[in-house]
């Protein structure tokens, strides 16, 4: 079967990203599983993980609209192409607004960003009223991106081991993959 392939910038932003989302949602359940001594560290990079997935989905959104994906298989019908849009239309708004949710957040909690050479200070003091219920919606949107990100994950097993139609082999990099 001929696979019609995502471009290359494409792969490595869809595994970069998911990476770091994995990496961000782990720390952000363990933060306080931390030593004290180490939990501002863990705080820092779980905030700067955030802000890279955020400029990686922006970029990789900029990239999807000026080389559009390779369309689906035609076996593929339309209740499974509405679902895919669906899910990756929620997929993007969900990487989009789970960090942008993040920053708010950690700013109201009176925490910055240290990026190591230079830190930006929060401009405002330790807000409860504004950051427990960002906090909340930081967390549901978390959980929200980890299920549909998995759900995505399952389907693209389900066209590759069972439909066996190759979609998975159109985001695979390197040896793992099939030209077509």
């Amino acid at each position: 079967m001929n696979v019609k392939r995502y471009n290359g910038a494409a792969i490595a932003l869809h595994w970069t990203i998911a990476g770091l989302i994995v990496v961000a949602f782990v720390l952000g359940l363990t933060i306080d599983d931390f030593p004290k001594d180490m939990k501002s560290a863990a705080i820092n990079a779980h905030a700067l993980i955030g802000l890279a997935v955020l400029a990686l989905s922006v970029v990789r959104l900029y990239l999807r609209f000026v080389n559009p994906p390779p369309p689906l298989p035609e076996s593929i019908g339309p209740l499974s192409r509405l679902a895919s849009g669906a899910t990756h239309a929620g997929l993007y708004v969900l990487m989009i607004a789970v960090p942008l949710i993040g920053v708010p957040t950690l700013l109201y909690r009176g925490r910055g960003f240290n990026f190591g050479l230079f830190a930006i200070p929060s401009p405002f003091g330790r807000t409860p009223e504004i950051y427990r219920p960002l906090t909340e919606a930081h967390e549901v949107a978390a959980y929200a991106i980890i299920g549909l990100a998995a759900a995505h994950a399952l389907a693209a097993l389900y066209h590759q081991y069972v439909r066996k139609d190759d979609v998975l082999l159109r985001m695979l990099p390197g040896s793992w993959r099939r030209e077509g």
